[in-house]
Order: C-alpha cells, then structure tokens, then sequence
C-alpha cells in the first residue's frame, strides 16, 4: 500500500515548486518589466498630453490600458518564451536554452526605465504648477454682459440675469475657471478690444452676445471667441419661447464647456441642465431681485427690494430652491449690516435657508446661504468656514466663497491669511473694485497704510470716478491728517448722496461746524434716502455738530428729537450696538453723564456678545469719545491707550485722527494725551 505523505509535506513542497516554476518561466523579470515600462507610459502620458491639448480621456485610456495590460502579459510570460527564432510555447524549450537566453540584459532594460521614470516623475513634480496653469488658461472664460436689443430697455435686469445664469452654470464644471460678474460688469459701458479684456481679466477665451425679448419669445445670440486672434470658436442663436429659457442657458453653458473641451461629470451634467422653476412669473420676480443684489455701489434700499423680489418669487412658486437661498442671503446681510438687526428678518433668514434646504441640500446656492446665515447671523464662524470650503472645493471658480473666507479669516483676526486670501479671490474676480476695497479696509485695520493707498489706487484704476471708490480715498486721506488731500478728492464725487456724507465728516474735521451743520439738516430732508437708525443717528450728530458751533438750544432740539427714535429702534434690535452708541451721544449732549455712560457700556456689551473683532472694539472708541465729554479723561486715555496697539474695524483711531477730532479737545493739554499723540506710534500687534 502507498504510503501518503503527511499533510504538511504537501503545504510545504507545492509553494516551493510553484515558485521555482515561476522564476524558470520568466514571470517575475516580466512583471518588474512590465511595471517599470508601464509607469514610464503613464508618466510620458501625464506630463506631455496637456501641452498638447491632448484630451483628459485619452489620459485616462492609457493608465486604463497599462493596467488591464499587466495580467495579459504575466498570462503570456507562464505560456511562452521569447527565443531567437521567436516565441514557442515554454514547454518546448530547454531548459539549458532558457538559461542561455536568460542573461542580464532584462536588467539594464529596468534599470534604464527606471532612471526614466524617475526623472519624469520629478520634472513632472517641480513643473506641475507651471503646466497645470497653461492648461487651466486653455479653459478659462468670461460672460460679457449682454446686450439688451429689446424695444423695452426696461427689460434690462432680464438680459443681465442671462449672463448671470450663465455665469452661474458655467462656474458648476470644475474643469472650468470663470470669472465672476462683478468683474465683468464694468465692460457693459467701458469697452475696450477684445484681447485687451482678456488680459484685463487673465483670460483666453470670451463669451459675448445679444438678447432681444419681445412678448413671450427670446432671441439670444451668442458666440464664443478665441483671445488672442479674437476668432470665433463657437456661435449660436436660439429664437425660442420663455418657456425654452432654461434650455437655451443649458445648451449654452453645455456647448461652451464641450467647445473648451472641458469633461462634464455626471453631477456636473445635471446641475447645469437644472430647471429651478416652472413658473416664469416666480423667475422674472427672482432675476429682478438678483439685478438689485448685485448693483455696483449697492445702497440698502438695493438690498430691501432685492429681499421683497425674491420674497415675490418664493411666494408665486413655493418649491423654487434657488430663490429661498438668496431670500436668506439677503436677510442674512442686511441684519449682518445693521441695516434691519430685528428678530422678523433674523427669522426670515432661518426659515428662507431651512426650506432652501428641504427642496435642494446639494445645490451650491443652498450651502452658500447656509454659510452666511452661520456667519452673519449665528456668528458661527468656523462653521460658515467649513460650508465656504466645502463650496470652494466643488466649484473651484467662486471667488465668493473666498472672498467669504477671507473675511471670515478677518473676524478671527487672522490678518495675513485674510489678505492671502482676498489676493486668491482676485485671480477669480480681477476687475472687482469692491475686492480691492475691502482688503483696503483690511489693511486699514492693521494700519498698514502703504498697502492701504496702494489698493485704492488699484480700485481706482478699475473705476476712476466711481464714487464709493472716491468716497473710500477720501477718507484714507482724512484718517492719515491729511485734509488738503482729502478735499480734492471729495471735489471729484458727482454722487450728491454719497458726497454729503463723507463732506461733513471733512467739514467737522476743517471745524467748519456751520457749513456741516446745513449739510446734515439737508439730507434729513431727503427721508426716502434716509430712515431707521441713518435718520436717528443724524438727528445725533447734528445735536453733537450744533453743541461745537456754539448752538446749544439747536443741539438740544436734535437730541430730544432722536431720543425717542434711537428708544424704539433699541427695543426693535436689542443686538444692534450702533443703535447705543447714538444713544450715548444723545444722553451726553442733553447732560445726562451716568444714562450716556450706561449706554455706551451697554454697546461694549453687546459687541462683545456678538463675537466681532472687527467692529466690536468700535464701540469701545465710542465709549472712550462718551467718557471724554463726560470729563473722566484717565478712564479715556487708558483705552485710547488700548486701541491704537491692536487692530480693529476700517480705518480704527490712530494718532492722526487723535491730531484732528474735536471729540479729543479737551485733552488737548493733558500729559500723557500729547504724549500719545507726539510720540512714536504705537505697533499694531496682529498676526
């Protein structure tokens, strides 16, 4: 009987075998071969496709090749042998023949790929950069503004809420960079040639076109234009119903994306094929309120009728995802801006932002007004910070979301990674005015005055005579002493409302008390233009700009006229602090220190509670001004002390504005106030 070898024995001599097997055929030279060469493939393909506009698919196709290629050629190396006389099948070679054919010559073929491999995977490393901007600028666009052929040219908000749109898909495909509206805005007056904007705008390719609505019916003309030749890559015009409308946006925004060869992910497709109403009337109402929200040099009345137009639109269609997202953005920005700080708007933000939410979670429009109502409303900052992410992550083109982050980074008071940031956003929004003044004011804050000029020079460049810019350079130059060249700044606004306020400031700071005195009591003529807290606030300081001209029956008139307007308003907006700051005014111009001293204390208190290092410790410069009139001028100066060393707000008290304020008169003669002021200036400690 045969003996049978234990169990053992058969686990421990078939591996042996097996792999003994393995070696005499070839297979492991084969698959280290095979894996050296097959990544020198890979990295030839990565590395040089991009130059030459060789598409991401065919990328792909090599690494998917070189992959299902491997066990082909493992299956190969076990059957057959290559010999001199070609390739036999393994089996009928010997043995000594495979020896002799074996060499070494397997082994310079490695080592060779791998010398190759290696110095393409470090070009390709220190290079990336470089090659993933060309092939980024290859497919980078902006949208035009349209123009408006309509017979009606009332019908303008509609034509710009087509380019929006179109923006708007444009900016859902990844593979895409599209810059942002507000940079695209200005060339609606201002054209220059079209390879001039392009480089204004750092793109390579331009979209421009015509609308024309005449009753039901829409005729868009659109072309797609090459930068450097100005040829045209791509034309269409659509003569369609209204109905068609959101078809027409998509094949646009699809045709441009294929013409730019630019892959669509599945999520991608649907987002841009999106329908986000049914009901016309709900979107002309929504595209009204997206013309308000996005006026250059918005005013506040721009952001009420932006809120009611979208409130028309969520009312006409209650499903409509879109515009309860920007009901809640809305909202959320005019109580962030203490334009309406009462509980009904914070609670229509919630509620705008909750159904946004329940109709569509996923839709960028959706995450974005969740990420402001956190940061306006909950000042949840770093959880605004993580939706902002999340958005810049899938839609790598809004220079909104970083925009959003960097001021987020400011009201944590990480200044340099809050100019670091806005300098990214610019790459997105390169013609944005307001971008380059708000990192103006960011470097206000840090007193870096220098860079400060430097991007209101930069703004103005965009816009010479646009007046916000005008108004902003203006009082650069008051806040650095400098009220020669302040007033011939102011000369040049031909915005009468917007002149008005910044004249008086520099009227009061020439201690021209009289002449500033007629232009407040003018513009609280103009009640359309000014109501709530402005109107209450300007009662104030005409009271306060009465008392330094010497009209203190005047003046009294003021405050008991404000006095019971700033009462109301508290009671409406508890969390407002400006509104206790006015109040303080009007307490110490009527004489009464302790109620002027509890309101400004009551201010500190209510920006501290809302978390805002930006414009919280405003109300300590206010408090610090109330303690100056009310003669407690230690407890002033400690604080004056305080403030100049760390940053705050836009344009925060410094020694110059401490030179010029009469608000600081009486301390003219006091010690250590002249050494404050004379001295070296203090070091604004930030990070």
């Amino acid at each position: 009987m045969r003996r049978e070898e234990p169990l053992q024995d058969v686990r421990g001599v078939y591996p042996m075998n097996f792999f003994t097997e393995l070696k005499r055929r070839n297979v492991y030279k084969v698959a280290v071969a095979y894996a050296v060469v097959g990544w020198l493939v890979v990295q030839i393909a990565t590395q040089t496709f991009p130059f030459f506009d060789v598409p991401n698919w065919a990328v792909r196709l090599v690494i998917l090749l070189v992959a299902i290629g491997f066990p082909v050629a493992l299956v190969i190396a076990w059957a057959f042998e290559m010999t001199p006389a070609g390739l036999k099948r393994t089996e009928a070679i010997a043995e000594t023949r495979q020896k002799e054919a074996g060499g070494r010559a397997w082994i310079y073929v490695v080592v060779a790929g791998c010398l190759l491999s290696v110095g393409l995977f470090f070009l390709g490393r220190y290079s990336a950069p470089r090659a993933i901007t060309e092939a980024a600028a290859t497919k980078s666009i902006a949208v035009l503004p349209f123009e408006n052929l309509s017979e009606d040219k009332a019908n303008s908000y509609f034509v710009d809420g087509m380019q929006d749109e179109v923006i708007t898909r444009l900016a859902k495909i990844a593979e895409l960079r599209v810059i942002s509206r507000t940079s695209t805005q200005r060339y609606k007056t201002q054209r220059t040639s079209l390879a001039e904007i392009a480089r204004e705008l750092g793109v390579s390719h331009l979209v421009e076109g015509t609308v024309q609505r005449i009753g039901d019916r829409v005729r868009i003309n659109v072309q797609l234009i090459r930068a450097t030749n100005e040829g045209h890559l791509w034309a269409e015009i659509y003569d369609r119903n209204l109905t068609d409308i959101f078809a027409v946006q998509s094949e646009l925004a699809t045709a441009i994306a294929h013409s730019l060869q630019a892959k669509l992910t599945g999520k991608e497709q649907q987002a841009v094929a999106e329908r986000p109403t049914e009901n016309l009337a709900a979107y002309d109402a929504y595209l009204r309120g997206i013309d308000f929200y996005s006026r250059p040099g918005q005013e506040p009345s721009d952001e009420r009728k932006a809120a009611e137009a979208f409130e028309e639109a969520v009312r006409l269609d209650p499903k409509f995802a879109q515009a309860w997202a920007h009901l809640s953005q809305v909202c959320s920005s005019l109580h962030f801006l203490n334009i309406d700080m009462t509980p009904a708007r914070q609670e229509k933000a919630r509620t705008a932002a909750q159904k946004a939410t329940e109709l569509a979670p996923a839709a960028p429009e959706t995450m974005m007004a969740n990420a402001y109502y956190r940061y306006h409303i909950q000042r949840d900052y770093n959880g605004a910070r993580e939706l902002f992410e999340k958005i810049r992550l899938e839609q790598p083109s809004s220079s909104e979301a970083v925009q959003a982050l960097g001021r987020i980074a400011r009201r944590q008071s990480r200044w340099k990674e809050s100019i670091r940031l806005s300098e990214e956003a610019e790459k997105l929004n390169p013609r944005d005015v307001h971008l380059f003044m708000d990192r103006a004011w960011t470097f206000s804050m840090i007193r870096d005055y220098p860079a400060t000029l430097r991007m209101l020079e930069r703004a103005q460049a965009i816009a010479p005579n646009e007046a916000d810019v005008l108004s902003n350079k203006a009082y650069f130059f008051q806040w650095t002493g400098d009220l020669k060249a302040a007033r011939a700044v102011i000369e040049r606004i031909d915005d009468p409302v917007k002149k008005a306020d910044i004249e008086i400031s520099q009227l009061v700071w020439e201690r021209r008390y009289t002449e500033a005195c007629r232009g407040i009591e003018e513009r609280l003529t103009r009640p359309d233009e000014l109501a709530g807290l402005d109107r209450a606030a300007d009662l104030a300081n005409l009271g306060a700009v009465r008392l330094l001209a010497g009209d203190a029956e005047g003046a009294k008139k003021a405050f008991l006229e404000a006095k019971p307007e700033l009462e109301k308003l508290s009671g409406e907006q508890p969390k407002n602090f400006w509104i206790p700051l006015s109040l303080a005014n009007v307490e110490a111009g009527l004489g009464n220190k302790e109620a002027a001293l509890r309101e400004a204390e009551r201010a500190v208190e209510v920006g501290a509670a809302a978390g805002d290092p930006v414009f919280a410790p405003k109300t300590e410069e206010g408090l610090a001004s109330i303690e100056v009139r009310i003669g407690e001028p230690e407890r002033a100066i400690n604080r004056i002390e305080r403030l100049l060393q760390i940053p705050y707000g836009a344009f925060p008290l410094n020694q110059a504005r401490l030179r010029i304020d009469p608000d600081y008169d009486s301390l003219r003669s006091h010690p250590r106030f002249k050494a404050l002021v004379e001295g070296p200036e203090p070091k604004t400690i930030y990070r």
